[in-house]
């Protein structure tokens, strides 16, 4: 596989079933050992799917939701969104999560690289996310796409345990995404 094999598209109903399995499959594998192990395994794709349904159906206003596929298949996803009102100019990218079967394939490098774009261009200077703390794999991807902590901590408590995120954040460029190589 190369990468010309992966196209970036906008998420729509359809895809609700795909994407909550490799949801569920790229939880279970990047966040085993940071989260409990009874929490990943009671991830329920049925339930992810519908949870898939109501936001591509009624997505929240602003959020646009990628989809990068293979031969028509997602193997990968990413949600981004002005972040309020009170914090003009500024993005988040709320998640990106790919197959781990994909990994390291250059699906996650491309839907970062149009998520980043798509952040630009809703007229962001600034954009920031939220990783574990703990899972090292992610924070390499986004400091190897020139993100950097940023010093921002949260306690997430909706898990048991709470899991530990900090901040990552990057200024783009006036001209972005034209600027970029």
């Amino acid at each position: 596989m190369d990468t010309t094999d992966i196209t970036i598209r906008q998420a729509v109903g359809q895809d609700s079933e795909f994407l909550a399995e490799l949801h569920v499959a790229a939880w279970r594998a990047a966040y085993r050992g940071i989260m409990s192990d009874e929490y990943l395994d009671g991830m329920d794709v049925a339930r992810v799917a519908d949870g898939w349904r109501r936001n591509l159906g009624t997505p929240d206003s602003g959020t646009t939701y990628l989809v990068a596929a293979v031969a028509g298949r997602p193997v990968g996803f990413a949600a981004f969104d002005p972040a309020p009102e009170d914090d003009a100019g500024t993005g988040e990218l709320r998640a990106i999560n790919v197959h781990p079967g994909w990994w390291n394939r250059g699906a996650g490098s491309a839907l970062f690289a149009e998520a980043e774009r798509g952040l630009a261009e809703l007229g962001c200077s600034r954009a920031f996310l939220w990783v574990a703390r703990e899972n090292s794999r992610a924070r390499l991807f986004y400091e190897r796409h020139g993100w950097m902590n940023d010093g921002g901590v949260l306690e997430d408590t909706r898990f048991t345990p709470p899991v530990f995120e900090v901040r990552y954040s990057r200024d783009f460029p006036a001209d972005w995404p034209h600027s970029r190589p």
